[in-house]
């Protein structure tokens, strides 16, 4: 163990929502002696809170997180321009509305049925679930997982099912925190990636050796920016500050939209190795 946990023993859906900001929570932090990969490996029984986990923050936010999966969506462009793409981890489908209207056939999975629901009652293509889905059949070009991967007690599984229903020719697309960064080693264990909701921590070289163990390669490594609004931000940033030292944000930050790149997070796309 390289870090005794700091989260609470009685965790319910709320504790693995998408915009909680109780940084520096985690369970037990174990680092293998192998690769180096970090990962909370008593949070094991995980997909029960996220069946039922409900954020209304995450949905108000969806302007801003649309101009994020816009950006993914024309990175991927650039490597495969139109065919099926499946979303796992789809939230309230913004990426699978994003890629719907630059012409690809997409469909996303989701285990809350909160978030699932949300993307249905909009008319997009959400199915409610995990890997493998009794809904999901044939290949497909495209298999992306944003912000997915550090969330499951068996990150290789879940690339093993991604694998599964990729065309010979197509893509994997991952985005993940960098545990490896610049501002995870400055931040220490006030790092905003860690979180309760974060089970593993990936950097370059773990998540390669992850995807080389289901028979991905690496073939692009880039780092996303993601897009918020001012009071979203500042509401996080006053959170690592005492909550009486704490002054009221402006309600004027709410109209605007800040682009946000810290080089903390990994975009890797990927293909089959025997290409």
């Amino acid at each position: 163990m390289i870090r005794q946990g700091t989260s609470p023993t009685d965790l319910g859906p709320e504790a693995v929502r998408i915009t909680d900001a109780n940084y520096g929570l985690t369970a037990d932090l174990y680092r293998c002696e192998t690769c180096g990969f970090l990962q909370c490996p008593d949070m094991l029984d995980v997909l029960e809170l996220y069946e039922s986990m409900d954020d209304e923050e995450y949905e108000e936010t969806r302007e801003e997180r649309a101009l994020q999966a816009r950006k993914i969506v024309s990175r991927i462009a650039r490597f495969k321009p139109a065919g099926r793409l499946l979303d796992v981890g789809a939230g309230t489908g913004i990426m699978v509305d994003e890629a719907s209207a630059k012409g690809f056939d997409a469909i996303g999975v989701e285990p809350s049925g909160p978030l699932q629901a949300v993307a249905e009652a909009q008319g997009i293509k959400v199915l409610h679930g995990v890997l493998p889905h009794p809904d999901v059949s044939g290949k497909f070009d495209i298999v992306a997982s944003i912000d997915v991967i550090e969330h499951v007690p068996d990150p290789v599984d879940l690339l093993r099912q991604m694998v599964s229903v990729m065309s010979d020719d197509g893509i994997c697309v991952l985005v993940t925190p960098d545990v490896g960064s610049l501002a995870a080693r400055i931040m220490g264990a006030r790092w905003w990636h860690y979180r309760i909701a974060h089970i593993g921590y990936f950097n370059t070289s773990t998540l390669e050796r992850a995807m080389a163990a289901v028979g991905l390669k690496s073939i692009s490594v880039s780092r996303p920016s993601w897009y918020f609004t001012a009071d979203y931000l500042a509401t996080r940033v006053l959170s690592y500050l005492p909550e009486r030292l704490r002054p009221p944000v402006p309600g004027f930050l709410a109209k605007i939209t800040v682009p946000l790149n810290l080089f903390d997070s990994l975009l890797v796309v990927g293909v089959k190795a025997e290409r």
